[in-house]
C-alpha cells in the first residue's frame, strides 16, 4: 500500500469516512467503484448445483481484490481479502506448508494462498511457528495449546460432514510463537484471538499445558488487513463489492486486480503432494488429506480510468496469469495450457457472466457518489440497526433478521457491515472496539427503511457462544455497531467420531490412546456385524456416561488406567 494513499477507503468500515472527509457540497468528482464476479464450485460440466465431496472438498476460494497503477509499479490499496487470510491467518500460522490438510484445518502456513497480492502489497510480518517446535506434525500439540474459536481438529475422511462443520467446540489448537530468526512472512497472523486472553481456561487431564496461548495476544495488533476482510462469496450468485475512490488519488489509468486461489484443485500439471510425519503415520494414520496444494492462484486484471466521464464500465473475460504455486515469489506467469478451465477449477474458479461489454469474469463500474451534504455541523448519519440473531438446529448456522435502517436526516443507508466472533461465555465481555477485527459475515442487501431483511451466517461451531454486530453505512458516516449474542446447539452425536468415554477420560479426542481405540473400533466394525451393532449401542448410551465421567477426576483416573491396559 503506498504512503500517499495509506488506509483511506479500506472497505465498508472506512467507506463513509472517505466520503465525509471531502469538504464540498456538490461532490461531482467523488467516485464509487464497484467490482462484480461470481465464484464457481467443483462440479461436472453438466451439473447445475454444487454437491460436497469429502474426498475432493471444495471449501470455497480465497480472493484478494486491490487497485494498482496501470503498470503495476505502485500498489494503491487493498479493497477486499477473504476471511481465511485476512482474519484467520492461514498464510502465517504454525506448521509447515506440506502437512496434511482438510476442511477447517488448523495448521500449515499457506504462503501460496494469495502470493501475487501479498508480494505486491509488500508488507512483512514475523513468522509464526509451532510452540513445541514440531512444525511437521499434524497432531499431538495438546500440551502447548489453548481453546480454539474457529478451526476444527484434524479429521478422518469418514468424519468430514461438509466443508465448514466442526464436530464440536472443544478442540484446542497450538497458537504458535513469533520467531524473528526465520525469514519474514508476507501474510499477517490471525486476528480472531482477542477474546482468549480474557477467558477462563481449565487445563485438560494429562495436559497441563493445554491453556498455552503462545504469542497470540500480539497477533491482532499485527494484523492490518482485518478491516477489509470479507466472507467468501457463496456459490450461486454474483458478488459485488464497493470502494470510494480517495479524494487525493490522482486521475489517470489504473487496474483492478482480482486473485483467486483454491485448495484441492490439482491437475496433471500441478501436483504437490503433502507429507506425513513419522509420528503421525504411527499414531494418526488416516487423519488429514493429501493433495490440497494443486494449481496456483489465478489473476484477472481490469483497466480502470479515473477522472473520466461517469458512469463508466470496464471488464475482462481473460486470465491475466497465475501465481507461484509455492508462494515464495509474487511473480505472475503468463497464461498457458497447464491451468484448467473446468467449473470451479483453475481459470474456472470464476464464472463467465453476461455484462455490459459482453461476457466477463470480472466487471468494474464507476459512478458518482450520492449527492448528500456532509459539510454542515450535523451531517446525516445512519441510525443504529435493530436486528435479532437466532441459531439454527444444525448447530453450524444462525439466522439474522434485520430491520433496515435510515439516516437521521431521512437519507437512505448505502450499505451494512456485519461481523461476528466467538464469545468467551454467554455473559462474557466482548470488547466493542475489537469489532473491526471480527470475521465478516457476508453481504446484507439494502432495501427500504423499516423493511426486514434476512442474512444467514454459516460455518459456525456447534455448542459455542457467539456475538454478532451490525453497523449501517451512510454517505457521511456510520452508526455505532449494534450487538446481539447467541449460542449454537450441539450437533447430534452420530455426526461425531465416537469414543466419548475415552475422550472424557483422557481429556482430548486426539490423545494417542483415543486414536488407538478408534483404530480398533474401525477394524472391528469393518469385519463384524455384531461389533458394528455394539458400537451403535455405545454411541446411543455413552454420551450421558461421558458427561458424568468428565465431572469426576477420580472416575477419569480409574477409566484411564483400565483403558491403557486394554490399549497395551
Amino acid at each position: 500500500m503506498s504512503n500517499a494513499v495509506g488506509k483511506i477507503g479500506r472497505g465498508w468500515l472506512l467507506l463513509a469516512a472517505a466520503v465525509a472527509a471531502l469538504p464540498r457540497l456538490a461532490r461531482a468528482d467523488c467516485t464509487v467503484l464497484e467490482y462484480t464476479f461470481q465464484p464457481d464450485c467443483f462440479r461436472a460440466p453438466s451439473a447445475t448445483g454444487c454437491a460436497f465431496d469429502a474426498r475432493h472438498p471444495d471449501m470455497g476460494p480465497q480472493i484478494a481484490v486491490w487497485l494498482e497503477s496501470a503498470d503495476g509499479a505502485t500498489f494503491v490499496d487493498t479493497l477486499m481479502v477473504t476471511n481465511a487470510v485476512a482474519v484467520h491467518g492461514i498464510g502465517n500460522r504454525p506448521g509447515t506448508w506440506n502437512v496434511l490438510s482438510g476442511p477447517r484445518f488448523p495448521y500449515g502456513r499457506r504462503q501460496m494462498a494469495l502470493p501475487i497480492w501479498a508480494h505486491a502489497r509488500g508488507k512483512l510480518y514475523t513468522l509464526v511457528t509451532m510452540n513445541d517446535g514440531n512444525d511437521d506434525r499434524l497432531t499431538d500439540h495438546e500440551n502447548t495449546s489453548s481453546p480454539e474459536p474457529y478451526f476444527c481438529r484434524p479429521m478422518l475422511i469418514n468424519e468430514v460432514v461438509d466443508a465448514v462443520t466442526c464436530a464440536s467446540g472443544l478442540f484446542r489448537s497450538a497458537k504458535g510463537l513469533l520467531d524473528a530468526s526465520q525469514p519474514a512472512s508476507y501474510y499477517p497472523p490471525r486476528a480472531d484471538l482477542f477474546n482468549f486472553t480474557g477467558s477462563v481456561c481449565v487445563p485438560r487431564i494429562d495436559y497441563p499445558g493445554s491453556c498455552d496461548p503462545g504469542d497470540s495476544a500480539q497477533y491482532v495488533a499485527m494484523n492490518d488487513v482485518d478491516v477489509v476482510a470479507a466472507a467468501t462469496p457463496p456459490y450461486g450468485a454474483p458478488f459485488t463489492g464497493r470502494w470510494v475512490v480517495p479524494a487525493e488519488l490522482a486521475p489517470g489509468d489504473y487496474r483492478l486486480s482480482v486473485e483467486v486461489a483454491k485448495e484441492f484443485d490439482g491437475n496433471a500439471d500441478h501436483q504437490h503432494p503433502t507429507a506425513e510425519a513419522a509420528y503421525d503415520a504411527q499414531y494418526y494414520a488416516g487423519y488429514g488429506q493429501s493433495g490440497n496444494v494443486g494449481q496456483p492462484s489465478v489473476l484477472y486484471r481490469v483497466p480502470v480510468a479515473l477522472g473520466g466521464p461517469l458512469p463508466a464500465v470496464s471488464s475482462t473475460a481473460d486470465l491475466a496469469g497465475y501465481g507461484d504455486w509455492s508462494g515464495a515469489t509474487g511473480d505472475v506467469m503468463p497464461p498457458d495450457a497447464t491451468i484448467s478451465d473446468a467449473p470451479g477449477s483453475g481459470a474456472g474458479r470464476l464464472l463467465s457472466l453476461s455484462g455490459a461489454n459482453g461476457p466477463a469474469r470480472v466487471q468494474v463500474s464507476l459512478a458518482a457518489c450520492p449527492p448528500d451534504d456532509c459539510s454542515g455541523p450535523n451531517p446525516p448519519v445512519p441510525l443504529p440497526v435493530s436486528f435479532t440473531a437466532a441459531p439454527l438446529d444444525s448447530g453450524t448456522s444462525a439466522q439474522l433478521v434485520v430491520r433496515q435502517s435510515s439516516e437521521a436526516g431521512g437519507g437512505t443507508v448505502i450499505g451494512y457491515e456485519v461481523r461476528y466472533t466467538t464469545a468467551p461465555s454467554e455473559w462474557g465481555n466482548v470488547d466493542p472496539t475489537s469489532f473491526p477485527a471480527w470475521s465478516a459475515a457476508g453481504s446484507l442487501p439494502v432495501s427500504a427503511p423499516g423493511t426486514t431483511t434476512g442474512l444467514q451466517i454459516d460455518g459456525l461451531t456447534p455448542d459455542s457462544f457467539y456475538a454478532v454486530g451490525i453497523r449501517a453505512i451512510g454517505v457521511c458516516g456510520a452508526s455505532a455497531p449494534t450487538f446481539q449474542r447467541f449460542q449454537t446447539p450441539p450437533v447430534k452425536y452420530k455426526q461425531l467420531s465416537g469414543c466419548f468415554v475415552a475422550t472424557a477420560a483422557f481429556g482430548s479426542d486426539l490423545s494417542p490412546e483415543v486414536a488407538t481405540l478408534r483404530k480398533l473400533r474401525d477394524l472391528a466394525t469393518a469385519h463384524s456385524t455384531l461389533a458394528a451393532t455394539a458400537v451403535d449401542l455405545y454411541y446411543r448410551s455413552s454420551p450421558p456416561a461421558a458427561a458424568a465421567l468428565s465431572r469426576s477426576p477420580v472416575a477419569r483416573a480409574l477409566v484411564r488406567t483400565a483403558l491403557r491396559t486394554f490399549v497395551r
